[in-house]
């Protein structure tokens, strides 16, 4: 792995003169908006221009086609071989990446994005060149069929395939009764041509120690660190790394600071060899996987991965933290407009819901009328939305009987009346039932 330059390390980690408070949050709604506008029929395996300060790196042997000097331009990312984004001389900088990711066990394709906002520095590792000839078969055995490390029958079972599994076909053993062949990305064997479907004419003559490198995409896997705790003001994002697939299709595999990442939906990354690497699922679902252990998260939490390099300068991303609920109301600043699919930025519910009872019973049963407030939400469930509007988007869902204690009352942007949770955290009053002293909350006019 590369170690990052001097000076991009000087750029992350001291904050420059643009975050003054009269051009915050105006420079980065700016810069956000003209990357919706110019960037809305951005192309597959390309970068585009939110607004500067954005650098790209080109490897010495690519040859550029364009540069990023306005709004909207765009450039491949395939020749990129590192990536500054960064504020700096009254800007922030903002790009969105946009690519196709295959599914964790297979090669179905579907397009990512990856938004680099703020202070950002991003080392893609060099996707392989595909292999001359990349032919598409499919296991047809009724039982299934063995993949082996090679191409004889004694050789170890790396994996057991199904019957209709799509694969790829690479090439022939001399003997023309095993094909090399790659079930995943990086899941690679021999298999039985008796088992598989006939591939086409044209594929190469291979020995068993043939070597082929992992069918890698760009950017399916890259190194990167940003600021951190560095939010000019609170009604702005931090720097960092928003990533996101679709949620209607099988998760995307990554690996991301040597740490392996399957998400369908989107994560907010954050990362510092000292203070280690910050993953948040806002919206969906996600497996990671280090060297030292694993987790599962849902929408609405985050772990912390501990990042260090070994003696060789490799990096290794080891311990990791147990899924935790994020602070909502930082994140619930963050630019996903600026994604290709819809999404949110998810609440943790039970950072602020108490759960239904194990009996059964009504959670407000033995509430006295001088108790403080409290809800719960009735048979059909309740809807948590980010403002008092039912327009605006749902952070959470509360089940039938779970329960908690507003802080505040309102009007809503549809004349009716609204709790309040905690700030940008709301719930109509028609979705519940009360009980204790609601009369004392304050009543607010308009969201507050």
């Amino acid at each position: 792995m590369r170690r990052l330059p001097a000076f991009v390390l000087f750029v992350m980690l001291v904050f420059s003169a643009f975050a003054q408070a009269q051009t915050c949050p105006a420079m980065q709604e700016e810069a956000l908006a003209k990357l919706v506008e110019h960037c809305a029929e951005q192309e597959a395996g390309a970068l585009c221009l939110g607004g500067a300060t954005v650098t790209p790196v080109y490897r010495q042997s690519w040859e550029r086609a364009a540069s990023l000097d306005a709004p909207g331009d765009a450039v491949s990312i395939a020749g990129i071989d590192w990536l500054s984004v960064s504020s700096e001389d009254q800007t922030w900088g903002v790009a969105r990446a946009r690519f196709p990711a295959y599914a964790g066990d297979g090669f179905e394709a579907s397009d990512s994005a990856l938004v680099a906002l703020g202070n950002v520095a991003l080392f893609p590792q060099d996707a392989a060149d595909p292999p001359a000839a990349l032919f598409d078969v499919k296991v047809t055995a009724a039982q299934g069929a063995n993949l082996r490390a090679a191409p004889n029958t004694d050789a170890p079972i790396i994996a057991r395939l199904a019957v209709s599994r799509g694969l790829k076909a690479v090439g022939r053993h001399p003997s023309g009764a095993w094909l090399l062949i790659y079930a995943a990305p990086e899941l690679r064997g021999w298999i039985s041509q008796s088992v598989v479907s006939q591939p086409a004419e044209g594929l190469p003559a291979l020995d068993a120690d043939a070597e082929t490198a992992p069918l890698w995409l760009p950017w399916h896997r890259f190194d990167f660190r940003s600021g951190v705790d560095d939010a000019p003001c609170a009604a702005a994002p931090e720097s960092g790394i928003l990533l996101q697939t679709s949620k209607l299709v099988a998760p995307r595999r990554f690996t991301i600071n040597a740490a392996r990442l399957r998400l369908a939906g989107t994560a907010w990354l954050q990362a510092q060899i000292s203070s280690g690497m910050l993953i948040h699922i806002t919206d969906g679902r996600a497996w990671i996987s280090t060297a030292e252990g694993q987790a599962a998260l849902s929408g609405g939490q985050f772990t912390r991965v501990a990042l260090e390099r070994d003696n060789d300068g490799e990096m290794r991303a080891t311990a990791l933290t147990e899924p935790a609920a994020y602070n909502y109301l930082e994140l619930s600043v963050l630019p996903i407009r600026a994604l290709l699919y819809e999404t949110r930025v998810s609440l943790d519910r039970y950072a602020l819901i108490m759960p239904a009872p194990a009996d059964g019973g009504s959670p407000l049963a033995a509430l006295e009328s001088s108790a403080p407030c409290k809800f719960s939400a009735v048979s059909s469930g309740a809807n948590i939305r980010s403002r008092p509007d039912p327009e605006a988007p749902i952070i959470a869902v509360m089940a039938y009987r779970e329960s908690a204690e507003p802080i505040a009352r309102g009007i809503g942007a549809d004349s009716r009346p609204w709790w309040k949770l905690a700030d940008r955290v709301w719930v109509r009053v028609d979705a519940t039932v009360s009980g204790g002293n609601c009369n004392d909350l304050p009543f607010l006019r308009a969201e507050a």
